[in-house]
């Protein structure tokens, strides 16, 4: 199937990784390791995949997310409507007997979260958020009883925090846990009918709860950790971060954001259950490791195609201050571009963008036509966007097909025609002739307006674009407004574009990026 992302939802992998950890005494590690072998003695078949959840990265206020790596990078990149990443890998012709493995490193940093939240706190909804108030898959907020119930526990209440402290209550006290597999992992309609459950249902039912009465509200996945010392045969102490799939719940709060509740765990008074009053809107340790936002219907890995998953794992390791790596430097990227620093870094280690030498980046140096469709075709690739798989590629008269970047140019021009396909075989050359003319002079500098004119056709228009005021003849001038409606650039000051002296400097890609 043809899927298009809009252009920014493309760099979600490579802004994935545009934080670097500096190791505190709250600072982890998390490594996932996967080991597929071909059990077959033949050569594995066009529909033998793998796919993998990477995951979201600053989901939760208590988190700060570093760097995600993957190893060996996947064919494909892939995102649910939740913001999940999928790693794919397309494994025909893997050799019979063969083991293919992937490690999956992800660093942060852990807080606290205990925020003073007013009972008059209302929540809000907006474009983002929006999504969680409709009903999914396990979360049934649109059962006729989930309705109900919702309505009975909140009759009255004159505030939405009120409400969701309410439907807090609720699920913290009468539900009650068991892995019993009659109760466990079935959602929250079962959970509202049987009263028992994991934590998947006393999360999902929390949400559902919420989403009923118009609260957003979203169930998070990662885990729990504890540190466990034992002693092994030789009677040496020795001690490891013991991991355990979790759970949980949160809710959007005008001025607040998403803020945490935790309705698993029971607490008790003289014998009777009470609500466990510092797992709502808190969490009081730091033991949560968020990874990503539940989607039952996409399971966290699958294989397919003669496959067999002969290992996995999951580590966590603490970061000392000497285990921080270092990352490549360029010299001349300096405190005036310190803002940049972190996105030069990851296009840099993902292989979009490199240097004129290995301490030069050249921000002041101008961007040639062929190396801003380099760097556009090169983050394509890496997003997984897809081509026309044999398309035929058209070659500007003045293109030189034995120049260093003919594979991007190549893949560019079949990205293009996947979007615009055509009887008479564009092969990707109506959107450059549209931009450039006739004549590519590939190596003549780029203008803003160039650039925004060639990722407009990955752009979704959204109606709320800014009226420049310079803009009323330029050609471009739909690709500018089109582009500044996705956030990619702003208005000057002065109420202008600047279409005068536009070539681009490296360094306003990196701000585009």
């Amino acid at each position: 199937m043809k899927s298009c992302y809009k252009f920014l939802l493309m760099f979600v992998f490579i802004l994935m990784s545009t934080t670097t950890i500096f190791a505190t005494e709250n600072s982890y590690k998390l490594v996932k390791e996967l080991t597929y072998k071909n059990t077959t003695k033949k050569q594995l078949p066009r529909n033998a995949t793998i796919e993998v959840m990477i995951g979201t990265k600053d989901t939760v206020q208590y988190q700060k997310d570093g760097d995600i790596v993957i190893n060996p990078a996947p064919d494909e990149l892939k995102r649910d409507e939740y913001g999940n990443v999928y790693a794919y890998y397309n494994m025909e012709g893997f050799g019979p007997g063969n083991e293919f493995n992937i490690k999956i490193e992800r660093t942060f940093d852990l807080e606290t979260f205990d925020r003073e939240i007013s009972v008059r706190t209302n929540s809000e909804v907006n474009d983002d958020n929006e999504i969680y108030l409709e009903p999914q898959l396990r979360i049934e907020s649109d059962e006729p009883e989930i309705i109900a119930k919702a309505k009975e526990l909140t009759y009255e209440l004159s505030s939405d925090y009120k409400k969701a402290r309410a439907i807090f209550e609720f699920v913290n006290t009468e539900l009650y846990y068991t892995t019993s597999e009659q109760y466990a992992n079935k959602g929250a309609a079962a959970a509202l009918k049987n009263k028992k459950g994991v934590c998947e249902e006393f999360a999902t039912l929390y949400v559902a709860l919420c989403r009923a009465i118009d609260i957003p509200a979203r169930a998070v996945e990662g885990y729990m950790f504890e540190l466990v010392k034992e002693t092994d045969e030789d009677d040496n102490e020795i001690e490891y971060y013991k991991l355990t799939n979790h759970l949980w719940s949160e809710i959007y709060l005008e001025e607040h954001g998403w803020v945490p509740v935790e309705t698993c765990f029971s607490y008790e008074e003289d014998g009777k259950r009470v609500p466990y009053d510092d797992a709502f809107c808190k969490i009081e340790s730091i033991e949560y490791i968020a990874t990503g936002l539940y989607n039952y219907e996409k399971a966290n890995r699958a294989y397919t195609g003669y496959l067999d998953e002969i290992e996995f794992s999951e580590t966590l390791t603490k970061i000392s201050n000497d285990e921080t790596e270092e990352r490549h430097e360029f010299s001349d990227i300096t405190e005036n571009y310190a803002w940049s620093k972190d996105a030069i870094d990851n296009l840099y280690m993902f292989e979009i963008v490199k240097g004129y030498t290995d301490e030069e980046f050249g921000p002041e140096k101008n961007i040639s036509r062929i190396e801003f469709m380099t760097m556009l075709s090169r983050t394509l690739k890496q997003m997984g966007y897809y081509a026309e798989e044999g398309g035929l590629v058209y070659y500007h008269m003045d293109y030189d097909q034995n120049h260093w970047s003919k594979k991007e140019y190549d893949y560019l021009m079949r990205c293009y025609q996947a979007i615009e396909p055509s009887d008479t075989v564009s092969m990707g050359y109506y959107t450059l002739a549209g931009v450039f003319g006739s004549s590519l002079q590939m190596d003549k500098p780029i203008t803003r307006e160039e650039v925004v004119a060639l990722m407009d056709c990955f752009l979704k228009s959204k109606g709320v674009g800014t009226s420049f005021s310079d803009i009323e003849n330029s050609s471009f001038k739909e690709s500018i407004i089109k582009a500044n409606e996705n956030g990619l650039i702003n208005v000057y000051p002065d109420g202008t574009f600047t279409l005068v002296d536009n070539v681009v400097p490296d360094i306003f890609i990196i701000a585009l990026f």
